[in-house]
């Protein structure tokens, strides 16, 4: 019909929010968001930190930022050779970690995650799936059947149909504070605080203005959590001016909770340091503490800051984290039955976990699956009579165990691994460059060799989040007590 405009994909894929900014220091006070904003910041808690690494490396509206020493692990990461890893799936999972709570994510309006949706890859021989023994399953590509061939048949498991859209209900509304604090949409104390709090008492003082988001501006919204504790503000109204004038605080909190200490779950380093000033320089490790590292990139957002006790140092996620927790299932969530909990403490993705993992955290586990001997390629989560279980390939196996006690970097191997997290292949010739480069000469070089726990693991990946001297200042205190000791 004439007039009638066929709105862009852009608009199509776009959300609304109202905002009020108060007119004399043109600050953002709140949004007023409805579901599927409110989804997006939930969503963020699900992220990988691999995933949220890789996204916010990107351009978007404002440019690439980098996340503590975490953007330094996932870029050498990526230059790392294929020839150091147990299987080429291992590098693959660890560049593009898959996210546990996918399900609830996929059916967002603005879902950012970018990571290839899980599939199910079975053999496309019939025979194969009528024998006694089973045939293999597998999530990931280039895996191997029994026989020999590629599984690469693709296929959806029955009653594997996901249902969820989201996290919150469809008609709940919320007021999202500067912060990225969520709380339920009433105009109550702490509403009336704000406005006390920025001299707010004539309402004509500030404006409302409405914007629209697409899933460029949600990336904006990512990377600005992570660098600013007034992202709504820096985001609607200033962009990226913030971004060149911030600067990480030097003073890390690395509060850690009470934890068993676990002798059989540490791993021993090698610590390379100045004799003359104590300076940090490098770490010489085996293959067991380059996986640790490694698998900070499958860990979800949600799932360290409940590892952290909500404390991460990152202010505005600690601040979004924490205003989830208080969030009434019953009232707002979409689904009662165990959604808090999961995004409380979300876990890794199905295989994605580190067998000999030192910090407390597991993955999701995958459901038994049978295959229909006489209704090929039919295969189900129910076990009956006639079905033939199916071996569920592990991809960090070189041979395709289902089941791998080893991590994704081959050993034996050693690496060198600087304060701010760039893991190399151990080379006596780079450790002499590297140290040239810093004007260190060898009678200047001290080692000492400290042991890593669960609470130095805690510590090394809540540095990583905030700080390019993730080593240093994680065991800053470990490496003093050695000394004293010595």
């Amino acid at each position: 019909m004439a007039g009638t405009a066929t709105p862009s994909n852009e608009q199509v894929h776009t959300v609304s929010l109202k905002v009020l900014v108060g007119k004399k220091n043109n600050k953002v006070l709140f949004a007023e968001a409805k579901k599927d904003f409110v989804d997006v910041l939930l969503s963020f808690l699900t992220l990988p930190l691999g995933t949220i690494a890789r996204l916010v490396a990107k351009e978007s509206n404002i440019k690439p930022v980098k996340v503590g020493s975490l953007s330094t692990l996932y870029e050498s990461l990526s230059h790392l050779e294929e020839v150091h890893f147990r299987t080429k799936t291992c590098k693959e999972m660890l560049l593009q970690p898959r996210n546990s709570m996918e399900s609830y994510c996929r059916q967002m309006k603005l879902n950012i995650d970018d990571t290839e949706p899980t599939q199910y890859f079975i053999c496309d021989k019939w025979e194969c799936s009528r024998k006694k023994n089973g045939s293999r399953l597998s999530i990931f590509r280039n895996q191997r059947c029994h026989c020999g061939d590629l599984l690469k048949m693709v296929i959806t498991p029955e009653n594997n149909i996901s249902k969820e859209e989201g996290f919150v209900k469809k008609n709940a509304t919320f007021i999202v504070f500067d912060d990225l604090y969520i709380t339920p949409n009433v105009f109550g104390a702490s509403v009336k605080n704000l406005f006390k709090k920025n001299g707010i008492d004539d309402m004509e003082d500030v404006k409302e203005e409405t914007v629209l988001i697409s899933k460029k501006e949600v990336v904006d919204l990512l990377k600005l959590s992570l660098v600013s504790n007034t992202p709504m503000t820096d985001f609607i109204l200033k962009k990226e001016q913030c971004l060149y004038k911030f600067t990480p605080t030097k003073e890390y909190e690395f509060v850690i909770g009470e934890v068993s200490s676990d002798e059989v779950r540490q791993i021993v380093v090698k610590v390379q340091q100045r004799k003359s000033d104590g300076t940090f320089l490098f770490v010489e490790a085996d293959e067991k503490f380059v996986d640790f590292l490694y698998s900070f990139l499958t860990l979800p957002l949600g799932g360290v800051l409940h590892m952290l006790e909500g404390f991460s140092s990152v202010s505005c996620l600690d601040k979004l984290y924490g205003s989830m927790t208080e969030l009434s299932s019953e009232k707002y969530l979409s689904s009662q039955q165990g959604l808090k909990d999961k995004l409380a403490n979300p876990k890794c993705a199905p295989l994605f976990n580190l067998s000999k993992q030192i910090l407390p955290i597991v993955a999701e586990s995958l459901p038994a699956f049978y295959c229909h001997p006489h209704k090929f390629p039919v295969i189900s989560s129910y076990a009956g009579e006639i079905y033939a279980p199916l071996d569920i390939v592990d991809p960090k196996s070189p041979s395709g165990e289902s089941s791998s006690s080893e991590g994704f970097v081959e050993g034996p191997a050693m690496f060198m691994v600087t304060d701010d997290l760039d893991v190399t292949p151990m080379s006596s010739i780079s450790v002499v460059s590297y140290l040239n480069r810093l004007k260190v000469p060898l009678s200047d070089l001290e080692e000492r060799v400290i042991k890593i726990g669960v609470k130095e693991g805690l510590r090394i990946l809540k540095a990583s989040l905030t700080s390019t001297y993730a080593l240093s200042d994680a065991l800053k205190d470990l490496i003093k007590i050695t000394q004293e000791e010595n």
